[in-house]
């Protein structure tokens, strides 16, 4: 499957591929329960909420805004804050997630034609 070109074309694809709108949390959200290898399933408000977190950490990783710093001892990754995200605006952070999620699903379509 070819990568999506822009932010838009990206929530379409997602959301035809699993049947729900997808917006920026919902990204997040689709990053999480990837990294985390789990399968779409009814997750509690608390879960949804830690697996948003999770794949806001994995994006802001990849571009070296947080580290990883091991697990926690249920299995999650933790993570350290590198750069003061607090000094950005909400539109930064919101176009800063959503550049890097492109990336991200750019390379996942990449490396599995299939998804």
């Amino acid at each position: 499957m070819s990568a999506p070109q822009n932010w838009n074309e990206l929530c379409d694809r997602l959301s035809d591929m699993f049947g729900m709108d997808v917006d920026l949390n919902g990204v997040l959200y689709l990053v999480g329960v990837r990294e985390r290898g789990l399968t779409l399933r009814k997750f509690t408000k608390f879960e949804k909420w830690s697996l948003i977190n999770l794949g806001s950490c994995v994006l802001y990783k990849e571009i070296g805004m947080v580290e990883e710093l091991g697990t926690d001892r249920d299995g999650w990754p933790m993570f350290r804050e590198k750069s003061l995200l607090t000094n950005w605006t909400e539109d930064r952070k919101q176009k800063t997630l959503q550049d890097c999620a492109i990336r991200y699903f750019s390379k996942v379509f990449e490396d599995n034609p299939a998804e």
